[in-house]
């Protein structure tokens, strides 16, 4: 049965949190509260019917009979990432949080055949489903910035060399190991083909020399 409190008399509001409506419903009337606004709002971490949240928060002292509003969940909606490719950061910034998502960073991609500031991708990348409030990574062209390591593996190393150059990258320690493979060809690069660099990184190669007799 509930416990009613006389008027004037102070409360301290029960911790509901997780809680399904009704039980929540129960422990206000037990304490002499009242249910007051019930709000449904998306979570992915609370079930659905479970109290998200509460005000005035728990411990809190109120007059009994007052009014305790909720926030229950109803889940976690999974979102497809939009294609934002090809739009300014601004546009794609908005789109996305209009969909649902969080902008989580930017990053600059070296792209100087397109316009700087334009959308390259996104992490996760568009077509993904992801949980409602997903942190999205944008990456946007620049003149300078990060880009993806060629690969050098299996080239002559004057031709390493050259790209190495191109890039705006910087040839640093090149050591020899006995190989098969044709003299002065490179075997081992770092950073790996895929890794991200910038502008004036250096890299390391090991090339191939001829094979001692045994």
């Amino acid at each position: 049965m509930p416990l009613f409190v006389g008027s004037g008399h102070e409360v301290a509001v029960p911790n509901l949190v997780g809680l399904d409506r009704f039980a929540a419903e129960e422990s206000l009337l037990q304490a002499g509260l009242v249910l007051g606004e019930v709000r449904s709002v998306s979570n992915a971490t609370v079930p659905p019917e479970r109290v998200v949240s509460q005000h005035p928060e728990p411990g809190q002292s109120v007059k009994t009979g007052r009014r305790i509003d909720l926030d229950v969940s109803r889940g976690g909606a999974r979102l497809n990432v939009p294609h934002v490719e090809g739009l300014t950061l601004s546009r794609a910034t908005a789109l996305l949080t209009e969909s649902g998502l969080s902008v989580a960073g930017v990053e600059s991609l070296r792209a100087p055949n397109l316009p700087p500031g334009q959308v390259i991708s996104t992490h996760p990348p568009a077509g993904i489903q992801v949980d409602e409030g997903e942190r999205v990574f944008i990456q946007i062209a620049a003149r300078a910035g990060n880009f993806p390591m060629p690969s050098l593996v299996g080239l002559n190393i004057e031709a390493a060399k050259g790209i190495v150059a191109s890039q705006g990258l910087v040839l640093g320690e090149v050591k020899q190991a006995p190989s098969d493979e044709p003299p002065g060809s490179v075997l081992v690069q770092y950073p790996e083909e895929g890794m991200t660099v910038r502008d004036l990184d250096t890299v390391s190669l090991i090339v191939s020399t001829r094979a001692g007799r045994r």
